[in-house]
């Protein structure tokens, strides 16, 4: 049996470029034929405009400005924003989705300083209300970690106050006002300073003080899902079309070194 020549097929394969246009045409339409056999598929869209005060920060590196923003993208798809969703559909529409559901049809994306959630169903009132219910649940989370973070802020700078009156204290420094009269007053209202710090952390989510995030727009159903799931099943349907059409040369050329 002789070996396969790889020339030989790829120009049979060029000469057949009718048969395979044909090929690729039929299985094109026969994925646009599937895709309009399904039920069509809706998507809904909220943003998420995310803005840092320089002149808290001063200049930041990439680095800093991508955790930054990684940290409200970890608040939106937190477990705790979902479920908050799920039970506002529930109470606010009467609508019951799974979180299983909602994780497999929801969607974020990034594009600069700017998130983007996208919810997809057959029925464009679901896609709508379940985006704009996770758009809420996310703001308010958001809003209410950033407040704990300012407190946070306030909370170290009054620490660094009181770490400096409890330096300059022995040495009877009466310039410092540490608003207690005593060392050992200092001291126990340093560490409750600090519990706060821990607390107002925690709660802080993650987020950074400086961070300004503004829910652009709500949710509003659309067919744009619907269009790209059919485009890819056309584009599928062509590709099984120029996949068969190599295998059918290949074949040949097989069948062809075994009888020399």
């Amino acid at each position: 049996m002789n070996q396969i020549d790889i020339i030989k097929m790829v120009k049979k394969f060029s000469e057949r470029w009718l048969l395979t246009a044909a090929l690729m045409i039929t299985g094109g339409l026969t994925g646009l034929l599937v895709s309009l056999m399904r039920p069509p598929i809706y998507e809904s869209s909220a943003a998420f405009s995310v803005t840092i005060d320089y002149t808290q920060t001063g200049a930041l590196s990439d680095i800093q400005e991508d955790q930054a923003m990684r940290g409200v993208g970890s608040v939106i798809l937190s477990d705790r924003a979902i479920e908050n969703a799920l039970s506002r559909m529930n109470k606010e529409s009467g609508m019951v989705l799974s979180q299983r559901d909602f994780s497999e049809n929801s969607f974020l994306d990034r594009e600069e300083f700017r998130w983007t959630l996208r919810y997809r169903d057959t029925d464009p009132k679901i896609a709508e209300v379940a985006v704009n219910a996770w758009a809420k649940s996310a703001d308010e989370m958001i809003q209410e970690g950033l407040a704990h973070s300012l407190s946070c802020k306030s909370l170290l700078e009054e620490l660094e106050n009181l770490k400096t009156c409890l330096y300059n204290f022995p040495n009877g420094n009466t310039q410092i006002n540490c608003g207690k009269n005593e060392l050992e007053s200092v001291v126990k209202y340093i560490n409750e300073v600090s519990e706060q710090i821990q607390t107002e952390k925690k709660a802080s989510l993650g987020l950074f003080h400086a961070l300004s995030v503004s829910l652009v727009n709500g949710g509003i159903a659309s067919g744009t899902a619907e269009l790209g799931q059919r485009n890819l099943y056309v584009l599928s349907g062509a590709l099984v079309g120029l996949f068969l059409s190599i295998i059918k040369t290949l074949v040949e050329e097989i069948n062809r070194s075994k009888a020399i």
